[in-house]
């Protein structure tokens, strides 16, 4: 980690993104204060790969776990009365 003062940073800002281009993480600081970073970003999925390709990925990486079953079938609830959607545009005259 290389760490770097804002004034610096300004003057010589393409020698810096040089750096986190080649990986490195640097720290800015301002009057010896630690208050930012400048890090790599991830490297994007590419940009053939399906939906299902995506959820795998996130799946495995452990962000999210994939259904086994289908939904059950859906039922809508019967209520008294006008539709929401009527109340709502009666609601924004």
């Amino acid at each position: 980690m290389k760490t770097v003062g804002s004034r610096e940073l300004k003057n010589r800002l393409g020698r810096y993104l040089g750096l986190v281009r080649r990986g490195e993480t640097v720290l800015v600081t301002d009057r010896g204060k630690l208050f930012a970073r400048i890090e790599p970003t991830e490297p994007e999925p590419p940009k053939d790969s399906t939906v299902m390709d995506v959820l795998r990925r996130l799946e495995a990486e452990g962000h999210l776990r994939l259904g086994t079953r289908p939904f059950r079938r859906f039922k809508p609830v019967r209520t008294k009365g006008k539709p929401a959607s009527q109340m709502i545009l009666e609601d924004r005259e």
